[in-house]
């Protein structure tokens, strides 16, 4: 048995090698069991350089994802933390989850990273708010997804249609035309908007997270806005990229903050 995880770590030792060589990127597969084998053996920095090459080279896997939050999580509750490590596995944990929406196991993990970070803050004195409202345009559109609005909107048009095809008839076929264009117009002027939206966060809006302790939110003239930064762990929609600065908004406020303070999950364009 020891031979065997002794193998299996000289293997996780080359491949971290390899890929500092720059060599062919590594598979899902090799990820994850050289990985599992490096943190196994207690070697966290190896497994995060091996799924952090993982993350330079390839689609994001949510099986990866996750493993590499765990290792960052590992790393910082062992006494070997380094700046930006509740961040970062904040980070891996909102991309699993983008991928996975369901998985409960990375949800409680990030629960408890930003419980983490509260706790730190609250030490110091500062604000324990790290997960923000989204404010209620975004929620409402994220009750579901584009497609589901879209068909909710093309329901309303169908409605609206047959009852306008209907008004001239009488008894009940009349009293079925009033109802389906009322119901069919409000399904319409309600979804055909929050088509659009969703469709405007899927296609223009990334997902970043903080992995520095506090991202300062400036203006346009570089003057702070609020009264206080967006801490560690925060998840924020970045809207565009301005050189070295992201244009973000994290609940209600918006404004520029360094592009390295931020770990871009979802870039989408940026």
């Amino acid at each position: 048995m020891r031979r065997g995880r002794a193998w299996a770590l000289a293997a996780a030792v080359a491949l971290v090698a390899s890929v500092a060589g720059a060599q062919t990127p590594i598979t899902t597969e090799q990820a994850l069991r050289q990985g599992e084998a490096a943190l196994q053996h207690g070697a966290v920095r190896d497994a995060l350089e091996i799924y952090e090459a993982y993350a330079d080279h390839g689609a994001p896997h949510p099986d990866v994802s996750y493993s590499r939050g765990v290792a960052y999580l590992t790393r910082a509750r062992e006494g070997a933390e380094q700046p930006g490590d509740l961040g970062k596995a904040a980070a891996a944990f909102e991309e699993t989850l983008l991928l996975r929406p369901d998985d409960a196991a990375a949800d409680a993990a990030l629960d408890a990273v930003r419980a983490e970070v509260a706790r730190r803050r609250s030490r110091r004195g500062a604000s324990l708010e790290v997960a923000v409202s989204p404010g209620a345009l975004r929620a409402l559109a994220g009750v579901m997804s584009e497609n589901a609005w879209a068909l909710v909107a093309l329901g309303g048009a169908l409605a609206l249609a047959l009852g306008l095809a209907l008004r001239r008839a009488h008894g009940v076929a009349r009293l079925v035309s009033g109802v389906a264009v009322v119901l069919g117009a409000l399904a319409l002027v309600t979804a055909a908007p929050l088509t659009a939206y969703a469709r405007y966060l899927r296609r223009d809006v990334g997902v970043g997270v903080v992995v520095v302790d506090e991202a300062r939110l400036v203006d346009e003239r570089a003057v702070p806005v609020g009264a206080e930064g967006i801490p560690e762990a925060a998840r924020v929609d970045v809207l565009e990229r301005r050189g070295s600065l992201l244009r973000v908004r994290w609940g209600r406020v918006a404004g520029l903050v360094p592009a390295t303070s931020l770990r871009l999950v979802s870039s989408n364009r940026f």
